[in-house]
């Protein structure tokens, strides 16, 4: 793993250590229904979200590379879930990606994120990285903004379509 040099701060997650569910059955992220998702199999680890991955001509930019918006994509999936293990509703505020290096297809990536810092009751700073054999591919710095359950629902989501936020 590369060396980011970043303090990962207590989620005090109720969800154990271990797999996580996903969040909805069509996300691009982690869903199982989506043909063109990027399939993140994400986990919960010691107050740290991680996650595996292999890309693949749909995600594809140059021939051979992973498109720059996928893997901010992928980025935005695992800071993310920093919230939802948390069982706090949050939606991403802002999302900057630095890119190290290019990320080539068929190859396992591993991403992860954790929770920076906390600024008030509504923001959630997350800084999430993408590697490939322990070498950074590219970083993120996400701002995620707490909101009311409800905001899912005006936007098409049913009772118990997101359990981790008791809804």
């Amino acid at each position: 793993m590369a060396d980011l040099g970043r303090v990962a701060l207590a989620l005090n997650s109720p969800m154990p250590d271990g797999p996580l569910p996903t969040h909805a059955d069509d996300c691009f992220g982690c869903g199982t229904r989506n043909p063109a998702a990027v399939g993140i199999a994400l986990r919960l680890s010691e107050n740290r979200i991680v996650g595996e991955l292999s890309l693949d001509e749909r995600h594809q930019g140059a021939p051979g590379l992973a498109h720059g918006g996928v893997i901010a994509a992928v980025l935005d999936e695992a800071c993310g879930s920093v919230p939802t293990s948390m069982c706090v509703p949050a939606v991403t505020a802002k999302l900057e990606v630095n890119y190290a290096a290019p990320a080539p297809l068929h190859r396992p990536l591993t991403v992860s994120a954790i929770l920076d810092r906390r600024a008030g009751e509504r923001k959630l700073h997350i800084y999430g990285w993408l590697e490939l054999d322990g070498k950074l591919i590219a970083e993120a710095d996400a701002l995620f903004v707490v909101v009311s359950p409800d905001h899912f629902f005006a936007h098409g989501a049913k009772a118990g379509d997101i359990p981790f936020f008791g809804v």
